[in-house]
């Protein structure tokens, strides 16, 4: 990975880091700084902190860019993979809540036949007043519906957090796309800047 895109995966780790680690991580002084521990922000702290200065730019070595990208690299399909069980718990509340309708379906159909029946009726071998009959099958449609309001619940609440989760994505693309641009110019300046001093030096 060329080091423009590496500082793009950098930027959306830092911006992603909430969600990788659950909860901010307290600042971490200079002398615990390292590439092969703690955040991604860190990380980066620890090279922006370790690097040689030239100007107004950050002369940083390519191993602790290639270390720094493994690791983003790391972070972003450790993402993928805890997006990845998200819908895959998603589609199964899916999946159960569509099972649930057709249980809550078949009950009501149950309890539409039985109000039509006589009032005393035979229920698993025994003869049952209609109106204690009613209310078994009423509760058992009113327990069902609860089941399904709950895993409808959860099917949009995973739903929700997935859909926040791709639209974070996407916009942290676009940001990565500008960032990208700006580096790229600011790569060709400090090139053009370092050239010409190489000239002026030789001269």
């Amino acid at each position: 990975m060329q080091p423009k895109n590496l500082l793009l995966s950098l930027l959306f780790i830092t911006l992603i880091s909430p969600f990788a680690y659950g909860q901010e991580t307290p600042e971490t002084p200079e002398e615990k700084l390292s590439l092969d521990a703690g955040t991604i922000e860190s990380q980066f702290d620890y090279i922006t902190t370790k690097s040689n200065s030239f100007q107004e730019y950050k002369v940083v070595k390519k191993t602790w860019l290639s270390k720094l990208e493994s690791n983003i690299l790391d972070s972003i399909n450790k993402m993928k993979s805890e997006l990845s069980e998200m819908n895959s718990a998603a589609l199964a509340s899916k999946k159960e809540m569509s099972s649930l309708q057709a249980e809550t379906e078949a009950a009501r159909s149950n309890l539409e036949t039985a109000v039509a029946t006589k009032n005393s009726i035979s229920f698993l071998g025994i003869q049952t007043h209609k109106s204690l009959y009613n209310s078994i099958m009423w509760g058992l449609v009113l327990g069902l519906a609860a089941l399904l309001f709950f895993f409808v619940y959860r099917f949009k609440s995973s739903h929700a957090v997935t859909a926040d989760a791709v639209k974070t994505l996407e916009e942290t693309k676009q940001e990565f796309e500008t960032h990208r641009k700006k580096a790229l110019e600011r790569e060709q300046k400090l090139n053009r800047r370092l050239q010409d001093e190489l000239n002026r030096q030789m001269s």
